[in-house]
């Protein structure tokens, strides 16, 4: 069967980003490589280097298939089920869970470009992080609009206060990485406990 030009390029690309994950979902961003991506997948550097500047552009790839990806299961897994609010949250979580269960290259992308991103990366890796923050905020939405709050408060500063204290416990975690390398399941449940409590305490106080 003849392909057209179109085809050809999207099956190249395809192949590329399925090896790319593999390599990146196996290995920390510091040891993949593009010779291993090329050399276990019989994937010419031309060809690779046709589409893609570098490893850079090839990890930052995988990096934005991750977060689509990640957004659509959400939306398309995911309803709110509970009153209470940190039930929901643990469902919520529990279908981050099953998603990398799934789609178990993407855990360690996960990991690395959350929890220890290459650090020229980190603006771009932002910018990439865009479809589960709209879902992050489109969840927090739905949560809080089921709390009676107090008649001053605004829906939209609440959400982003709670989205501001993810990323600054995203950047806690980046700072002391050295004292979350027990597994990346480890970090995630971590994160999950002390962004609850952190957000129990926005919520409710913490004084009598």
């Amino acid at each position: 069967m003849n392909l057209n030009r179109e085809e050809q390029n999207k099956i190249s690309k395809e192949r590329i980003l399925a090896a790319s994950l593999q390599e990146f979902g196996e290995k920390d961003y510091s040891s993949a490589s593009i010779n291993n991506i090329c050399k276990s997948h019989s994937i010419s550097k031309g060809l690779l280097f046709h589409y893609y500047k570098n490893k850079d552009e090839i990890f930052l790839l995988c990096v934005e298939n991750l977060f689509v990806d990640l957004s659509n299961y959400l939306k398309e897994n995911f309803e709110l089920k509970h009153v209470n609010m940190e039930e929901n949250f643990r469902d919520y979580i529990q279908k981050r869970f099953e998603f990398f269960h799934q789609y178990p290259y993407y855990e360690q992308i996960f990991y690395t470009a959350t929890c220890n991103p290459p650090k020229h990366l980190i603006y771009e890796i932002s910018v990439l992080r865009k479809p589960i923050d709209e879902t992050n905020k489109k969840f927090w939405c739905e949560i809080i609009s089921h709390l009676n709050l107090k008649q001053d408060v605004i829906i939209e500063d609440v959400i982003e206060t709670i989205i501001g204290l993810g990323n600054y416990l995203h950047m806690k975690i980046q700072h002391n990485n050295v004292q979350y390398m027990d597994g990346t399941c480890w970090v995630v449940e971590r994160y999950t406990k002390e962004y609850v409590k952190m957000i129990h305490m926005l919520l409710y106080g913490i004084v009598k």
